[in-house]
């Protein structure tokens, strides 16, 4: 009786220990780990809190820098104007000394000018006429000539330059003119030898003193000229932001006052940033390249313009805090701390359970096993020297009625079942593996693996792998076909090149002929006249006349056909860099499309048409691979005609609601079968085998449309024809 309830005991704990185990150390693990995160989010929200506090008082500082430059800048320009009116005859070494002086003051300038107004009389169409030049009653002209600049200039305008021959100069002059206050351009682009930058230009209008200015036709009488300052933005905000230490912040300079599109200035890059955005166009989206979560902006007026200035963190901001890493040292110590009790609750209790563990592995194992070896592909088997079948994952596949099922005779065709007894007999003899391929009377290929499976130092019996290879081989011809395919598209490149270059020498004498033959054509009419009818090179004069401006009219079409064909072909050897980010027009893809294929339409269809219902938004997306698409698609329309009167039709629409962009290609073709119809998209899959078709065509097709975002159907009517529906989506201009 005691036995018997010492075994139940040692049963019981046995079959409920490894519950008790695994739910202690879990409830260890599970409290540690709850108290560590609540300590670490509790310690890194305090911290990110300080962290944005400390950026936005950053970023203000930044903010206030460089408004302080650009006012710095500003008023060197008032300063030139100070200098005028205390002294309207300013000598240009007097000028050259302040100018310096300022520009040693405020950092960022690009250059200081002195713009004089200076009035000329141009004489009337009489005087002109006559040679009377002395009488001053012509139009007077008032000139704003560029007469002092520091620095001298290496780039740009010189001295003596005009600038109210620039509109956009004489426009900005005209409105301080008028004004009487500093007015400050948009951006315009400033070139220095470190490369070409955006900057500003800030006009400041210069009065003769003593006279009134209250009025806007007192200030257009009493103009002696302007102070200009020159102002690269990249300088001011690396002057005004040098002074600050760097803390690991960049910022964008944006003229709110500026027109959609020009209203980026300059993007400054941190000094602590290692990896700056060198390769964003900040012209175009200036602002997404910024942290949204984090990012400061604030507006400060600059003259008569508004600019902005938003802020954002780089990656390694540098943050005063002094326990910066703190919350990872409560999380990393508080997780080791938690693990370290778990461990050792766990291993404390894992003897007891150490052998049902390995019994279980053991049977996982085996069940493992045998489910790989069930599902497996591939089919293997096992045979012995006779060719029986000792055990096997599946049935064999029949290829012929011959045979049984314990062997293999009814799988091999006939032709290769003795080249396979022949390899098994070697690879029992020699110990070593080999293979074979071969194919059925069906297109399907097979790979047959025979490796030698060793008991002790016998080889008795050996493991038969049969693979089917079908979509390898296909895989490899249409690798060797695309081989063959970019070999042709570099020489296609390289010829067109070679072509081009006589054919433009063709283009430029025929249009040198053309010229000189409006000359010609005088002189031999005056020819005529004097001597009458006369051959020209074996030709009469009249055919001559008429003949001529046709026959060069033809070298000159003949020549562009040649430039547009060579077009077509340097535009199908181009690379495709695989990015799906372009605004794409999706009409100007079909017409392209449409003379690459050309030559096939001339061939295949006497009515093929493309029809741009409206005009259409853009999409998003590849242009080439479209392109591609649509070339797919439409050669598989002219391919299919039984006859050169069958027609082919391209629409492009929009359909209700704007979302979309429908193309449709429909052929009067031989059209598809209904078992077919399901299976026009799968790889491999043609009708044209015999043909040199691969059956990729429609299955890439379809896939690059759904890599747009797009859909693709195919409704097709046997002996009537095929319609190829394909959406795309609108671009809407986010990203």
């Amino acid at each position: 009786m005691s036995n018997v309830s010492y075994m139940s005991v040692v049963k019981m704990d046995s079959e409920h220990s490894p519950v008790r185990e695994h739910w202690l150390p879990v409830m260890v693990f599970l409290a540690g780990m709850a108290v560590t995160l609540s300590a670490f989010f509790t310690i890194k929200g305090e911290l990110d809190s300080h962290r944005q506090t400390e950026f936005s008082w950053e970023a203000h500082n930044r903010n206030n820098a460089l408004q302080q430059g650009i006012e710095d800048g500003l008023e060197s320009v008032k300063a030139i104007r100070d200098l005028f009116r205390s002294s309207e005859y300013v000598t240009q070494s007097e000028f050259k000394l302040f100018a310096r002086a300022m520009l040693a003051r405020y950092r960022g300038i690009h250059a200081l000018e002195w713009i004089a107004l200076t009035k000329h009389v141009l004489p009337s169409l009489d005087q002109l006429a006559t040679e009377q030049n002395s009488d001053p009653s012509g139009t007077v002209v008032n000139r704003f000539t560029l007469t002092y600049m520091e620095p001298q200039p290496s780039d740009g305008q010189s001295l003596g330059f005009d600038y109210g021959s620039e509109p956009l100069y004489r426009k900005l002059m005209e409105h301080a003119w008028i004004n009487g206050e500093l007015t400050v351009s948009g951006r315009i682009r400033l070139v220095r030898n470190n490369g070409s930058q955006y900057g500003f230009i800030a006009i400041q209008p210069v009065y003769i003193n003593g006279l009134p200015v209250t009025t806007e036709a007192q200030r257009k009488k009493a103009l002696l000229g302007f102070a200009v300052g020159l102002f690269r933005i990249a300088d001011l905000a690396t002057a005004a932001i040098s002074r600050l230490e760097p803390r690991g912040v960049e910022f964008l300079v944006l003229d709110e006052s500026a027109e959609p599109g020009q209203q980026f200035l300059d993007f400054y890059a941190s000094r602590l940033d290692p990896n700056p955005h060198t390769d964003i166009d900040y012209t175009k989206v200036p602002k997404w390249s910024l942290k949204d979560a984090q990012r400061v902006r604030q507006t400060f007026p600059v003259a008569d313009r508004v600019w902005s200035i938003t802020s954002a963190p780089v990656d390694n901001f540098r943050s005063a805090e002094g326990f910066a890493n703190g919350p990872n040292i409560v999380l990393i110590g508080g997780g080791l701390l938690t693990l370290t009790m778990a461990l050792f609750v766990l291993i404390t209790r894992a003897g007891i359970r150490e052998r049902m563990k390995i019994e279980q592995e053991l049977r996982e194992s085996e069940q493992k096993l045998r489910v790989l070896f069930d599902q497996s592909p591939d089919i293997i088997m096992t045979v012995d020297g006779e060719d029986n079948c000792l055990m096997i994952n599946r049935p064999l596949p029949r290829i012929n009625e011959s045979g049984n099922v314990r062997d293999s005779t009814g799988f091999f065709p006939a032709k290769v079942h003795e080249k396979y007894r022949t390899v098994l007999e070697k690879v029992l003899k020699s110990g070593e593996a080999s293979e074979i391929q071969f194919s059925g009377d069906d297109p399907n290929w097979w790979e047959l693996r025979i490796v030698p499976l060793r008991m002790e130092s016998n080889v008795a019996t050996a493991m038969v792998i049969l693979k089917d290879i079908t979509e390898k081989r296909l895989l490899e011809a249409h690798t060797m076909r695309n081989a063959r395919l970019a070999s042709l598209g570099v020489l296609a490149a390289s010829v067109a090149h070679e072509i081009n270059n006589p054919n433009n020498a063709i283009q430029f004498n025929v249009s040198i002929l053309s010229r000189s033959w409006h000359d010609i054509l005088k002189i031999l009419t005056l020819y005529r006249t004097e001597h009458g009818d006369f051959t020209v090179g074996g030709v009469s004069l009249e055919q001559t006349l008429t003949g001529t401006p046709r026959l060069l009219e033809g070298i000159e079409k003949s020549a562009r056909r040649i430039e547009a064909i060579v077009g077509n072909l340097k535009h199908l050897a181009r690379p495709d860099q695989g990015e799906l980010d372009h605004e794409v027009d999706v009409a100007e893809v079909l017409r392209t499309a449409l003379s690459i294929l050309q030559n096939q339409i001339h061939m295949l269809c006497d009515d093929c048409r493309l029809d741009i219902l409206e005009p259409l938004p853009s999409v998003r997306g590849n242009a080439q691979q479209l392109e591609q698409v649509f070339i797919n698609v439409i050669l598989n329309a002219l391919q299919s005609l039984p006859k050169r009167s069958a027609a082919v039709r391209i629409t492009a629409t929009l359909e209700e609601g704007g979302e979309f962009i429908r193309v449709t290609v429909s052929d009067q073709g031989s059209g598809i079968s209904e078992e077919n119809h399901s299976r026009v998209f799968d790889p491999f899959f043609t009708t044209k085998g015999e043909h040199g078709g691969t059956g990729l065509g429609l299955s890439i097709s379809y896939r690059i449309i759904q890599n747009h975002k797009g859909k693709m159907a195919l409704n097709s009517r046997p002996g009537e024809g095929t319609d190829v529906i394909m959406q795309l989506p609108v671009f809407c201009g986010v990203r």
